[in-house]
């Protein structure tokens, strides 16, 4: 399509072909190639793009697009240091609008966008995201001041407490999921901006207080009993459905992000040394992963350790199950079901306490 035609993909698409901001680039000291001021001279186009998406209907100011309940635009065309890649980002907003390295405020928003890169990342890419450690080792913080805990459901299991590895990036090599690289090495980057209007972010939920049965304990919305015997995963399953039966008990199957990681986190602090079996099985031995309340659990993240699950080729039905490891930060990792294992009954439903 010619650059006469009006709209707002190609309006975007002729002013970066026709002003060759790709094309100009100078080496800094570190022998890092990156653009030059004409950047800064798009910030005007930009302006009236944006007018243009408005009048669209666009949710955001072009090149930006709508993924995960934000604006992201993702460079895959100039590697930068964690810092260039910020002053690119800001570079790239419109008059009066901000924009930045991306922050992920949610475990939903970070899991979409890394299924998101999966498919349309180049091979073996990393991307700068908006975190840093500050002060120490191990205490990291997205850009907006909100704390980020390593492990579940960011990071790779490995990864986040490294000396000298201070900025966070999504790496391919973990399925996207956070890893820490020292902050002058040149990377991707992906910058996010608020929607239009911006996405309000609800508040945590408070959950009534329930009355537990004896020896389970109540973790965010539901009560939990943790085993203290090892069972194999079918006999596992058995034990939570019979002697939970009016509360209609099953082996833990998470409904939602943000209950697996709350799940995590009470094992690394309760729980260190016991990995638990989980409510998930490779029901036809064809990597066909379900929960047992019938959803089926997503490969990658926010569930799955690093490489796993593995493949399998001469397994059958059922042969392999869920486990969170206490050696993979309780991410899952895929153990024969005959395995004898720790195990975790969750009890959906439970008289909340008058």
């Amino acid at each position: 399509m010619a650059c006469d035609a009006f709209t707002v993909r190609w309006v975007f698409a002729c002013i970066f072909t026709q002003s060759n901001v790709y094309g100009r680039l100078t080496t800094n000291r570190a022998g890092i190639k990156r653009a030059t001021s004409d950047i800064m001279g798009v910030r005007a186009w930009l302006l009236l793009v944006a007018l243009v998406g408005t009048t669209a209907g666009e949710q955001c100011y072009p090149p930006y697009q709508p993924q995960g309940g934000m604006c992201v635009y993702i460079n895959k065309d100039m590697p930068l240091s964690w810092q260039e890649a910020r002053d690119f980002c800001a570079s790239m907003a419109g008059d009066g609008a901000t924009s930045d390295l991306a922050i992920f405020p949610t475990c939903d928003a970070f899991t979409i966008f890394a299924g998101y890169l999966g498919f349309t990342a180049p091979p073996n890419s990393t991307f700068w995201v908006g975190a840093h450690t500050e002060f120490t080792v191990n205490n990291w913080r997205w850009l907006d001041g909100e704390p980020l805990a390593t492990g579940v459901p960011y990071w790779a299991y490995s990864e986040g407490h490294d000396e000298g590895e201070d900025c966070a990036a999504m790496d391919s090599k973990s399925y996207f999921q956070l890893a820490d690289f020292n902050c002058d090495g040149p990377r991707f980057s992906i910058c996010s901006m608020p929607m239009m209007p911006q996405a309000s972010v609800k508040d945590d939920p408070e959950y009534p207080q329930l009355n537990c049965p004896y020896d389970s304990i109540q973790i965010g919305e539901y009560c939990y009993w943790f085993s203290s015997s090892r069972k194999s995963w079918t006999s596992a399953e058995d034990y939570c459905r019979t002697h939970y039966s009016s509360n209609m008990g099953e082996l833990f199957s998470p409904s939602s992000c943000d209950e697996f990681t709350k799940m995590a986190n009470h094992l690394e602090v309760a729980e260190r040394d016991k990995s638990h079996w989980v409510g998930a099985a490779d029901i036809s031995g064809h990597q066909e992963w379900f929960w047992v309340n019938g959803d089926p659990v997503p490969g990658g993240p926010p569930f799955w350790a690093t490489d796993f699950p593995l493949n399998h080729p001469a397994s059958g039905p059922n042969d392999f199950c869920g486990l969170m490891s206490s050696t993979k930060r309780f991410y899952l990792v895929d153990k024969k079901c005959t395995d004898y294992n720790y195990f975790i009954c969750k009890l959906h439903i439970v008289e909340a306490i008058p």
